[in-house]
């Protein structure tokens, strides 16, 4: 015979006052709701009371990367010092660090559970700038920086216009650069007259000063055709065994140009010039 199914003893079994089961106790909707709003009261209240905790205002600043630069100075303009490591706003403190000279990037990194550490970048010096007989160093953007201009045998561009004014931070014709140092990197396109330095102001932009005169390239554009402009006159000018004073090559196929000793003497691009130049700048 199949086991009968055990049945609770019946002294187990609850019973209400009159001898019926007591039914079971069902929570409501409301209580429920009342259930829920205790706990987000409660974790509110405890984030509050963490948000306010002094133990997690930043008291440690930590800077890398700083080896010109002064971390002090970088620490000063952060002013993070005593700031929520949570609610301080790090962008604009990057943005203060970032206005100092010398810095390129910057990221702020936060150390819980009440530090931070700034990681800066520095600028490194590329080239020279001289304006005012003072030798500035510029980084690979262009960027004027502090202390002394590095000593390698790159160009040095000299600014002959007053304006703009050059300090600390503000930016030089980053294209005159590139190209003063390609230029130099080439040379002359002749082994003589050879290149002594590179000139720039803001209506002219760069000119090329050598051994008998002055060659005006402006900016970058058409930088490959000026220069075989610049070789055709000098070829010219030694023909007739006399100097390339000056050529302005910002005007294609009609340069201004000045060959000799005689000011306003001038030379005319032969057709057959014209036509090799023009489809080498094709």
């Amino acid at each position: 015979m199949p086991d009968a199914p055990i049945q609770p003893d019946a002294a187990e079994q609850p019973t209400a006052p009159n001898g019926g089961r007591t039914p079971r106790r069902r929570i409501g909707l409301r209580g429920f709701l009342a259930g829920g709003a205790i706990l987000i009261v409660a974790v509110v209240g405890t984030l509050l009371a963490l948000l306010n905790s002094p133990l997690l205002e930043i008291q440690q600043v930590d800077v890398e990367g700083a080896n010109v630069v002064s971390a002090a100075s970088v620490r000063q303009l952060a002013g993070l010092v005593g700031e929520h490591v949570v609610l301080a706003d790090y962008d604009a403190a990057a943005s203060r660090i970032s206005a100092l000279p010398m810095v390129r990037d910057v990221e702020i990194q936060r150390n819980w559970p009440n530090g931070a550490t700034i990681v800066i970048v520095e600028r490194t010096p590329w080239g020279r700038w001289q304006a005012d007989r003072a030798v500035w160093p510029i980084d690979a953007e262009g960027v004027v920086l502090e202390g002394a201009a590095p000593s390698f045998s790159g160009p040095i561009v000299q600014q002959v216009s007053a304006q703009p004014a050059v300090t600390a931070g503000a930016t030089v014709d980053l294209d005159a650069i590139r190209m003063a140092d390609e230029l130099h990197q080439r040379g002359a396109p002749l082994p003589l007259p050879v290149i002594v330095g590179f000139e720039w102001s803001l209506s002219d932009g760069l000119t090329v000063v050598t051994e008998h005169g002055r060659i005006v390239f402006g900016s970058s554009d058409g930088l490959d055709y000026k220069y075989q402009v610049w070789e055709l006159l000098e070829r010219e000018a030694k023909s007739r065994g006399e100097p390339l004073l000056f050529a302005d090559l910002r005007f294609g196929l009609r340069p201004r140009v000045e060959i000799g000793l005689n000011e306003g003497r001038g030379v005319r691009l032969t057709e057959s010039s014209a036509a090799d130049l023009s489809a080498a700048s094709r």
